[in-house]
């Protein structure tokens, strides 16, 4: 019988923490995920009280590496969740997952959402053995798609009218990115977010 693997989590990031969210996080969630200028830049709608209590319920059943199925990174910082970044395994045999984000607007031009994203990555590929990870946005949100490019992900094709969300038609830009990319970008968190050894 295989052995389980295990994963390092939570990880410490300077001063952000990425950990699995809680039932303690749903006022800090439901906080900017209600917000309808945070979901008008995702495919969902505004989250009520009952959509974050579902989404941390569902979150009790994902684990690292399992396909299909984000996994949801809570960013705490200064003691309180002000974003959240989700990793799915969308690929396993191909060893391909897929990143996005929601954050807090009030927390938004500090650089906490790159680092999160640039940490969360390097999980996918350090932890989860991931080869290449992908994320999409909706190509009027510039903060966004100038954070994937921050972090190193290239931008890999412009969807026309991928969508029809909230009344209106959607173009998205994909971005990519390989480990051994991440890896010689961010090579001051391998140690943070690697299986082993001490957060930076």
């Amino acid at each position: 019988m295989a052995e389980a693997r295990t994963y390092r989590l939570p990880l410490a990031v300077g001063d952000l923490t990425l950990r699995r969210v809680r039932r303690a996080d749903a006022a800090d969630l439901l906080a900017y995920r209600s917000d309808p200028a945070v979901a008008r830049q995702q495919y969902w709608e505004p989250f009520d009280a009952d959509g974050v209590a579902r989404l941390i319920e569902e979150q009790s059943y994902v684990e690292p590496g399992m396909f299909g199925a984000p996994l949801v990174f809570a960013v705490e910082y200064e003691g309180k969740v002000v974003g959240d970044v989700p990793l799915t395994v969308n690929v396993p045999e191909h060893k391909q997952g897929e990143v996005g984000f929601s954050f807090h607007q009030q927390y938004t031009g500090r650089g906490l959402a790159t680092r999160a994203v640039a940490a969360v990555l390097g999980f996918g590929f350090a932890q989860l053995g991931l080869h290449r990870i992908t994320a999409a946005t909706f190509t009027d949100n510039e903060r966004a798609w100038r954070l994937m490019e921050r972090v190193g992900m290239r931008r890999e094709a412009h969807f026309v009218h991928d969508g029809f969300v909230r009344g209106r038609w959607v173009d998205v830009y994909a971005y990519g990115m390989l480990e051994d990319e991440w890896r010689s970008r961010h090579a001051e968190l391998v140690a943070a977010v690697g299986p082993g050894g001490a957060a930076v």
